[in-house]
């Protein structure tokens, strides 16, 4: 077959359009970074690197929970640790109370009023937020775990009896008809929950070994000293330091759980790393070799012009970039 000039002509100018587009290509990776830059730059790489940047986000979606999660652990934890605190000075006080020779009703009523402003600490403490919500509300945290309380005519909060209250109310986590006070858990990741709360129902009407609860033990104790009974008093001691130790033990496992929580926070970070190196490995460029790359598009293209000058008219060599 006969070889035209037309030929030689069409065959340099599409030769020439390769190795421009071949050029422009190396030029966007090294504008960009990135060795994927549009679908068809390799479709199994774009594939595998979208499938990455799903995972991805849904792991940030995840520790994203988590981190809201062990905030609202962590305050739970710092207010918890204040309830113990008033518990244990409730019982030194009451400790004292049993152990001062004839103490006289004066002196019973002095630690009354005293051990009555550290029960209204403990209640306030039941009712502690963070923003508008309240920490120990479970999933009713709009509502104070403490808004279906009363005020007995010796100033001790009590129960209202259920059914004594409002009727259209939302759920009070003081209600002994609530028998298992929703909490709230936070997913972590697939199929994995970890309760991030503690609920006032928790707290002060569960019942450590079928003794009175924490509530009740409050109110008992507020009642003996008011009236004398020291017998009592020394029942109230027990049953405080059995409820105390309920209380302790509820923020243990709340510590244990944040333990769990931060342990999942880290393995989810360093799995997110890793996906993180391993997806920019899958679109990123290696720099040197594309910038080595595009020295070699550039002289074969000027040794490209040179050859077309010598088999293309030189009015249309002129006109080309050199």
């Amino acid at each position: 077959m006969r070889i035209t000039t037309a030929m030689e002509q069409q065959q340099f100018l599409y030769n020439l359009e390769n190795i421009n587009t071949a050029m422009q290509n190396v030029q966007e990776q090294l504008s960009t970074g990135k060795v994927l830059n549009l679908p068809q730059d390799d479709p199994v790489a774009v594939s595998k690197d979208m499938d990455l940047a799903s995972e991805m986000s849904q792991i940030s979606a995840n520790l994203s929970t988590i981190s809201s999660g062990l905030s609202w652990m962590n305050a739970t934890q710092s207010a918890m640790q204040g309830m113990v605190t008033q518990l244990q000075q409730i019982q030194s006080n009451l400790l004292a109370a049993m152990n001062t020779s004839n103490q006289s009703s004066a002196g019973l009523q002095g630690y009354a009023e005293t051990i009555a402003q550290l029960i209204q600490g403990v209640y306030q403490i039941a009712d502690q937020t963070v923003g508008s919500r309240y920490l120990f509300g479970g999933q009713a945290d709009n509502v104070a775990p403490t808004t279906y309380l009363k005020t007995s005519p010796n100033g001790t909060p009590q129960v209202i009896p259920p059914g004594a209250g409002p009727q259209s109310t939302p759920y009070n986590p003081f209600d002994d008809a609530n028998a298992s006070p929703p909490n709230v858990n936070e997913i972590i990741g697939n199929q994995v929950s970890i309760r991030v709360t503690v609920t006032a129902y928790d707290i002060f009407l569960t019942s450590p070994g079928g003794g009175p609860n924490l509530q009740d033990t409050l109110n008992d104790i507020q009642t003996d000293l008011q009236s004398g009974n020291t017998a009592g008093l020394k029942q109230d001691l027990t049953n405080l330091q059995a409820n105390l130790n309920q209380v302790v033990n509820l923020n243990a496992a709340l510590g244990a759980r944040i333990q769990r929580m931060t342990a999942a926070q880290n393995q989810l970070t360093q799995y997110q790393t890793n996906l993180s190196n391993l997806k920019g490995g899958i679109e990123g460029a290696d720099m040197a070799q594309v910038m080595t790359q595009f020295s070699t598009d550039q002289v074969i293209y000027e040794a490209a012009l040179q050859m077309g000058a010598q088999i293309l008219l030189p009015t249309l060599v002129s006109y080309l970039p050199s």
